[in-house]
């Protein structure tokens, strides 16, 4: 490092030092030659024009755009008071997850089955089949055949029986075990009976309409075995579909089966040998029961009883039911979300 002499001044640069005389100043060509005119063209008074004007042109469509989609978003809600006041669906006739509704000459519904997998199913207690009762020792086949007739009029007192469906259950419990009707008279208490019986609301809007009748498809089997307290029993498994209809409204409106309320169940009666136990528990028992609902309010499914929206939405359930009903991958224990 170096040290500097404070007698002498600082040396400085003159940032805006004119030029000598000696420097070589380059002007440029433009400014050396004659200036010229270039005329005015038809493109350039244009694009003078636009410049002048596009501030309020921009302005006028922005103005025209906001006052077609304020008539656009009137009209939707136009149509939708109308569609409510006619009582349509709010999403229209047509949807991408269901078909059409078959409808006649007049344009009226074929019926509330039509179009949907219960067009096919039995009507009522028809749909209830057995299968050959045999002996499954330690029981005859007449006690297998007793045992299967009672199951059937089970299913037909819980499922179709309109003193069940709008009035108590006591028809119901008095084919049961003397022992078991008190805790199942807990479960009509406490809206737990769905799993095995099926009431509605006299005061259901829509009311449930059994012009038609109720309709149903499924299966009976049965085997010997022994339950948990090591009990002789003759174990019967019934898995159903029950599909209820309901008087909605102008359904022709809707996709097939709005109208519908389904129910999927599997239920476990179980009946002891005579031999085994005392004179209260001998007779119908329900060991076991699970259910899907689709299309019923869970408002109504907590306690105990299915019901229909007065406007379903077209091809989507009110619930959300984690298997098919209808499929065969349905599976005891698959839920709606309530």
């Amino acid at each position: 490092m170096t040290s500097e002499d404070p007698a002498s001044p600082p040396q400085t640069t003159d940032r805006y030092a004119v030029a000598s005389e000696t420097d070589d100043i380059r002007v440029p060509d433009w400014m050396r030659g004659p200036a010229t005119e270039t005329p005015v063209t038809g493109a350039d008074r244009l694009r003078l024009r636009w410049e002048q004007h596009a501030g309020k042109l921009l302005g006028g469509v922005g103005g025209l755009v906001a006052l077609v989609l304020l008539a656009v978003l009137a009209w939707s809600g136009y149509s939708t008071v109308q569609r409510i006041h006619d009582g349509e669906p709010l999403l229209g006739r047509g949807s991408s997850t269901a078909p059409p509704r078959p409808v006649d000459e007049s344009g009226n519904s074929l019926g509330p089955f039509v179009g949907t997998p219960a067009e096919t199913f039995a009507v009522g207690a028809a749909a209830i089949t057995l299968p050959a009762a045999k002996a499954a020792a330690p029981f005859t086949a007449k006690q297998v055949g007793d045992a299967l007739a009672k199951v059937k009029g089970a299913l037909i007192q819980s499922r179709l029986d309109p003193s069940m469906l709008f009035g108590d259950p006591d028809q119901f419990l008095a084919l049961l075990a003397p022992d078991a009707r008190a805790d199942l008279r807990t479960d009509f208490t406490q809206g737990t009976n769905l799993n095995y019986a099926t009431r509605v609301d006299r005061a259901a809007d829509p009311n449930l309409d059994l012009a038609d009748g109720i309709r149903a498809s499924g299966t009976v089997e049965y085997q010997s075995t022994t339950d948990s307290d090591g009990i002789r029993v003759l174990a019967i498994t019934t898995r159903f579909i029950w599909v209820y209809s309901f008087d909605l409204p102008r359904p022709q409106a809707y996709a097939p089966g709005a109208e519908l309320v389904t129910l999927r169940d599997q239920v476990v009666w179980h009946l002891p040998h005579s031999d085994d136990v005392r004179a209260g528990s001998a007779g119908l028992w329900v060991d076991s029961a699970d259910v899907t609902v689709l299309n019923a309010t869970c408002a109504a499914i907590r306690k105990g009883r299915i019901d229909l929206e007065t406007v379903p939405e077209v091809g989507l359930p009110n619930t959300a039911p984690t298997g098919d009903v209808y499929g065969p991958g349905w599976r005891p224990g698959d839920g709606e979300d309530c």
